[in-house]
């Protein structure tokens, strides 16, 4: 192994280029691939002439520790240039968390911790030497919701200070490897916290207390695009409707302006399309500054005759708005009725299904990996695995179930890993800006 030269320095993370393969490795969190949707929805719509690949290296139950038995295949075979590092939810040991734990789970505590660390180090030591130093980001893993009120009774109280254990040493380690530090546990914890302060059954974190939900994924999306320096700038157009000339415009090319009475026409391209964001993670929206920070089309209109316009694109309304506000500059990057959302969207949805196709064969490759590692048996051999799965008392039990799914799936494997190739080159497809005719009308 290559001898590695460590430095005392922590870096900022820095924009993934054109061309780059970024491999995300983790457990679960990262398998599910939702956070990292929504950073690769930022990209496409962002930098529509930039190709970069995302690659899922996520395996759900594992551990730093169980990752290097994959890290080859799932990792250094991809060839990355970028790799995002995240564990710790399944290291921690959440069994040995207990209200007033005794002796023996403390030592438990302990242990998984040492563990994690001893692991993680040899992790990041695989990554460095066998992937020839691709840029590292560490990601503190995602909180545990010790403090949430729900009517589950899964509570490990603690856990989410062993968690807090581990980011320590998240930290520590991207010092240590001159790499970027992308903060989650802390900044979410304090997140989670403020707002159960309102709502005691307020979280960020779903219902089994572990897996974030959609404002969780999004917020976490947001904290790795910040930390990368992104811009928040989708485009600015500024427009003298009384001299009929545009203004500073970035991003953006205004393309004809004209004026007839009081209506005001004019022809914007933009150079890129509005960050997309699911429903169901827009109430965060109202309580971090994502918009502020990532999402900004921005239009500006000075000069028009005092009184209340409707904002047409394409011959559709899409709201209306007073001089007053349209001089001051609007945000049009969450206006679901303009076509720029519109096209947005249809690229959220390739990204989605290119997810899912990818979450099927990885899936089933991890179940078969589970048998052959775990109980040594030959994965090849149906009446093999029709045996194992018989034998299992509780059918609807986790493995249980994944050894039903692998029985059924796994013949269509080769399949399944088309189908995720084809999703994942369609999502580059469509997300050109196009021209688009505005025009604003005066509203009697």
């Amino acid at each position: 192994m290559a001898v590695l030269v460590l430095s005392a320095v922590l870096v900022h993370g820095e924009m993934f280029k054109d061309g780059e393969t970024v491999c995300f490795l983790g457990d679960s969190i990262t398998n599910g691939g939702r956070y990292q949707g929504v950073i690769i929805n930022y990209y496409l719509t962002r930098f529509p002439d930039k190709k970069i690949r995302f690659v899922n290296a996520g395996r759900s139950g594992d551990t730093s520790g169980g990752s290097l038995k994959r890290i080859k295949l799932d990792l250094v075979d991809k060839k990355p240039t970028s790799v995002a590092i995240m564990f710790g939810m399944n290291d921690v040991g959440r069994g040995y968390y207990v209200t007033n734990p005794d002796e023996k789970r403390l030592a438990g505590q302990k242990r998984a911790l040492d563990g994690y660390k001893k692991n993680m180090e040899k992790v990041v030591a695989r990554v460095r030497s066998e992937a020839k130093e691709p840029k590292l980001y560490f990601l503190t893993p995602s909180p545990f919701d010790q403090s949430g009120i729900n009517d589950r009774d899964n509570n490990q109280p603690g856990c989410n200070d062993g968690l807090g254990r581990c980011a320590e040493m998240v930290r520590a380690m991207a010092v240590a490897n001159n790499g970027a530090l992308v903060e989650f546990h802390k900044p979410m914890t304090a997140f989670n916290l403020e707002q159960q302060k309102k709502d005691p059954k307020y979280t960020i974190v779903g219902p089994d207390r572990v897996h974030p939900g959609d404002p969780g994924l999004l917020m976490m999306a947001w904290l790795f695009l910040k930390e990368q320096g992104a811009s928040p700038v989708v485009s600015t157009v500024k427009i003298d409707a009384a001299a009929q000339k545009a203004g500073a415009c970035v991003n953006a090319e205004l393309m004809s302006i004209l004026k007839a009475g009081e209506t005001l026409s004019f022809v914007v391209q933009e150079g890129a399309l509005p960050m997309p964001v699911s429903s169901r993670a827009r109430p965060i929206l109202e309580l971090l500054p994502i918009e502020k920070d990532l999402n900004q089309e921005l239009l500006y209109v000075s000069g028009l005759a005092a009184g209340t316009y409707a904002l047409k694109i394409d011959g559709v309304e899409v709201g209306q708005y007073k001089s007053d506000d349209l001089a001051k500059g609007i945000n049009l990057a969450f206006n679901k009725l303009t076509p720029q959302y519109k096209q947005a969207q249809e690229i959220a949805k390739k990204v989605d299904k290119a997810r899912n196709a990818d979450l099927k064969w990885r899936d089933l490759l991890n179940s078969r990996r589970w048998m052959i590692n775990h109980y040594k048996l030959d994965a090849d051999d149906p009446a093999v695995i029709q045996a194992h799965y018989d034998h299992f008392k509780d059918k609807k039990s986790y493995t249980a179930l994944k050894t039903k799914q692998y029985i059924a799936g796994w013949p269509k494997f080769k399949e399944y890993v088309a189908t995720a190739e084809k999703c994942e080159n369609e999502i580059y497809s469509g997300r050109k800006p196009i021209p688009h005719n505005y025009e604003l009308v005066p509203v009697e």
